[in-house]
């Protein structure tokens, strides 16, 4: 199933408890307040695998090609296959190690440190440094708001750190912002 860039994903109503697989493009994870704020939990790429169990949103951030299945189906084919099932489980850790680091960085450090984090989890298995977020995105994933982000990333810009583009942002020194991840609270 295909989606446009920031379009929800939404399937088909007779598929109401799916497992989708993320095919291609990148799909936000996100929680949505009353007031309208958003929280992002995680960032989805290509290989990666998500439950529709949670209150999260799913937002495709790019076009973005998805693989969805019935709970129900992906049971049976876990039965017909032990190594997929162990697969899900290793996805499973990843997910709940992300979400226990989002709450430790919540209530331990400052602003700036989550961001850094956030780009330093972006990079994992990239070849190379372009992080493509908006500074939109890159609040919600930092839980902070866009004016700090924007404010962070304009210092870290006048530091030679980074170099900010419409849509995305090049770490020019990532050892530097790794090395301010290392001094706070780990």
């Amino acid at each position: 199933m295909s989606f446009a860039k920031r379009q929800r994903l939404v399937f088909p109503s007779s598929c109401s408890d799916v497992i989708f697989f993320v095919l291609s493009g990148k799909v936000k994870i996100a929680y949505t307040s009353e007031d309208g704020k958003e929280f992002a939990i995680a960032i989805l790429s290509a290989g990666e695998v998500y439950s529709e169990h949670s209150l999260a949103l799913a937002t495709a951030i790019e076009k973005t090609e998805v693989l969805y299945v019935s709970m129900a189906d992906f049971k049976a084919m876990m039965d017909e296959c032990p190594e997929l099932a162990r697969h899900l489980v290793r996805l499973l850790g990843k997910i709940l190690r992300l979400t226990n680091d989002l709450i430790v960085d919540l209530a331990f450090r400052e602003t700036s440190s989550r961001l850094a984090r956030v780009f330093r989890r972006t990079m994992q298995g990239k070849n190379d440094n372009a992080i493509y977020l908006t500074h939109e995105e890159l609040a919600s994933l930092s839980g902070s708001t866009r004016q700090t982000i924007n404010e962070i990333l304009r210092h870290w810009e006048q530091q030679g750190i980074v170099a900010l583009h419409r849509g995305y942002v090049v770490l020019l020194l990532p050892e530097r912002l790794w090395e301010k991840i290392s001094h706070e609270y780990s």
